[in-house]
């Protein structure tokens, strides 16, 4: 096991610690009857990179990919929840090389309910970016930086709920004239929410996103 995904799988284990530990607290500390608890999330939808053509004339260039991923949070009330995830942004190319890219985020959510069924919110976090290059004179790297995202959210019944959602990430690793910046729209994405907190729920969270972390190698 390499270097690289040792220090995924480390990622992993320290922000399921964090997502333990963080439920165990938003348990201490939500009133009664409060819309806390932890929730699961799988997301499908399409990714966009500012990348460019090195040369003139201009070679193809392929800017999008598709998405898609697992988060695990814990909403502590209705306006407020943090969520760690593991995303695939998708394949984007210059010419005949090609670049994959995954993050690794954790961040906090504000929400916004509009009535009982629908809500707004806002994301902002940090995301380890490890992007693989093929094609092209290149290693492998990998960078953090900061992510930001715009969402809605309509509730089906107590447990589930589906969302859509627009996502910044800034700091991609960069080779040639593959850009840093990546743009993501969840076309779909389905959650599930666990009132009971169950540490067994919170066990298979981590299990999920641990096993994500050690197959990260496309």
């Amino acid at each position: 096991m390499n270097k690289n995904k040792n220090s995924k799988i480390a990622l992993a284990s320290i922000s399921a610690l964090a997502l333990a530990l963080g439920t165990a607290t938003g348990a201490a500390v939500a009133a009664p009857g409060s819309n806390s608890g932890f929730y699961l999330s799988g997301d499908l939808g399409q990714s966009r990179n500012n990348l460019s053509s090195p040369t003139s004339p201009a070679v193809g260039t392929d800017k999008r990919g598709t998405v898609y991923g697992i988060s695990g949070g814990y909403q502590f009330n209705p306006y407020f929840a943090t969520e760690l995830s593991v995303q695939r942004l998708g394949t984007h190319g210059i010419g005949s090389s090609e670049a994959k890219t995954t993050a690794y985020s954790l961040d906090a959510i504000g929400r916004l309910p509009v009535n009982d069924k629908f809500s707004v919110y806002g994301r902002l976090g940090a995301s380890h970016l490890d992007r693989k290059f093929s094609g092209i004179q290149a290693q492998d790297s990998h960078r953090v930086g900061f992510k930001l995202g715009l969402g809605a959210e309509y509730a089906l019944d107590k447990n589930w709920s589906l969302r859509t959602e627009l996502t910044r990430y800034n700091k991609a690793p960069v080779v040639s004239t593959y850009g840093e910046h990546m743009n993501t729209w969840s076309k779909i994405g389905m959650t599930h929410r666990d009132k009971r907190t169950s540490l067994d729920a919170r066990v298979h969270a981590v299990e999920l996103l641990i096993k994500e972390a050690e197959s990260a190698h496309w």
